[in-house]
């Protein structure tokens, strides 16, 4: 619709029925006022957030053509208002949540089913790191959707599941760590005098038991454990050489969706019909963890069970 000479107001118009907006992901910015969902329509929606946990919706975001599998921010800047969105096609968007506009766009020949944005060392902002229906992880420049770097495995190559990276503590390097759908954990170290675009290989791979893993994260306030979510059970490993420490079996009737760390000795763990678990790990036992961590934890306490 155009408006005297200069202003084009875009309007929208769809039939008889709005899109059913079906969410496939969320995004809450960091200062809790915008909530950002993605859905299988292709559209992107921008709600108001209130202090009283009220939700308005502000913007309808038109620009991709299949389902929206993913979403990430696109700057670590303070007051960043950038979110990154990318579909089943290999659609990827760089959207301005403040006004709607799209900023960037491409299509990539790869389904991405996560990314998370990390600044590494030696970077001015923070990078994207993808995973999803391929054997690799690509590292992007968020602005331009540049590929900085490919992390590849010589060593059984499969899908990658799920990733995450960590910065040590007294070291000077980030180290993505990964498992393929086959259970293959890799680890990649990054010290940040990689050139690019360059392919770089694992420098570790280790065969574990556990399939198709819906979750993979560190421990922030215990480097040393790492938590991974499969449909049937959820796991904790020692981040050193991923011995077994402890392992838990889904609900009759559920599977197991997401976890995280909520401090070194409690876990949250959710299933698909939307309860959540939080396990504690007996404080006899966390001693002894964090002295002998090859013990294998064999009862958990569940100190709360739905949310």
């Amino acid at each position: 619709m155009v408006v005297g000479n200069n202003i084009v107001i875009p309007v929208v118009l769809w039939g008889k029925n709005a899109p059913t907006h079906c969410i496939s992901a969320v995004y809450i910015t960091p200062d809790m006022k915008n909530i950002v969902t993605a859905c299988n329509d292709a559209q992107l929606c921008v709600w108001d957030m209130l202090e009283n946990w009220e939700v308005y919706p502000r913007h309808m975001l038109f620009g991709h053509t299949a389902a929206i599998s993913c979403l990430a921010p696109g700057s670590a800047q303070q007051g960043n208002t950038l979110v990154v969105s990318a579909s089943e096609n290999g659609e990827m968007c760089l959207w301005d949540i403040d006004d709607g506009r799209c900023i960037e766009t491409t299509k990539m020949s790869y389904t991405h089913s996560n990314m998370q944005s990390y600044h590494f060392r030696n970077t001015k902002d923070v990078r994207l790191v993808c995973n999803g229906y391929y054997p690799e992880i690509f590292i992007l420049d968020p602005f331009t959707f540049e590929v900085i770097h490919t992390l590849m495995s010589r060593v059984t190559p499969d899908w990658i599941s799920a990733c995450c990276v960590i910065r040590p503590t007294k070291r000077e390097d980030d180290v993505v760590v990964a498992i393929s759908n086959s259970g293959a954990v890799k680890v990649w170290v990054l010290s940040g005098t990689e050139n690019k675009p360059k392919c770089v290989q694992e420098d570790e791979s280790k065969q574990i038991r556990c399939l198709n893993a819906q979750t993979l994260t560190c421990c922030p306030y215990n480097q040393r454990t790492v938590l991974i979510v499969c449909s049937k059970y959820w796991q904790i490993y020692d981040a050193g050489d991923f011995t077994l420490l402890c392992s838990e079996a889904n609900r009759c009737g559920e599977r197991w969706a997401g976890g995280n760390f909520l401090s070194v000795d409690r876990v949250v763990v959710w299933s698909n019909e939307g309860k959540g678990y939080l396990y504690k790990l007996p404080i006899k036992l966390v001693l002894v963890l964090k002295l002998n961590p090859l013990i294998y934890i064999t009862k958990l306490d569940i100190i709360c069970l739905q949310i």
